[in-house]
């Protein structure tokens, strides 16, 4: 290992734990999960059928397969979560005309009215989380953030 990263890694003589980088990515995610847990709570929602959600937004009638793709879950999670999200109404499922062996995912009327609701309380978490970041030194941490990304891929 390159000795200019040796001070960041959990394995060096000198741990430090608060200078490992992929620790404070965890203690972010889990932080973040809890807080939008939370405030998800007062529609009945949680976290993972958020993502489900917000993923149907931005790829209408994906199958299941590109959901579970997409948000890197397990694809008998993702299927659970569907199910689920399908028997309270916010979701709906169809058979691909051209593969009947392709489930594909919309969200329904009532799910396009409970993702409204619930993106304005994940925003006040977005919010809090930046707090005190100005809007260059979030774009430099998105950047950085995809070219680790990028470098976990090869």
């Amino acid at each position: 290992m390159n000795k200019k990263y040796a001070k960041y890694l959990p394995s060096s003589d000198n741990i430090e734990i608060n200078n490992f980088p992929f620790y404070w990515v965890t203690q972010i995610h889990q932080k973040y999960v809890e807080n939008i847990d939370h405030v998800l709570k007062k529609y009945g929602m949680d976290n993972s059928r958020r993502r489900i959600l917000g993923a149907l937004l931005l790829r209408p009638n994906a199958s299941v397969s590109e959901l579970s793709e997409m948000l890197i879950t397990k694809m008998s999670t993702t299927t659970k979560l569907i199910y689920r999200l399908k028997d309270e109404g916010y979701i709906d499922t169809y058979s691909c005309p051209d593969d009947a062996r392709i489930t594909r995912v919309v969200l329904t009327e009532q799910g396009q009215e409970i993702l409204k609701k619930i993106n304005d309380l994940t925003g006040i978490v977005l919010e809090q989380a930046f707090t005190g970041l100005t809007p260059l030194q979030i774009e430099k941490l998105l950047t950085q953030l995809q070219h680790i990304f990028k470098n976990l891929s090869h």
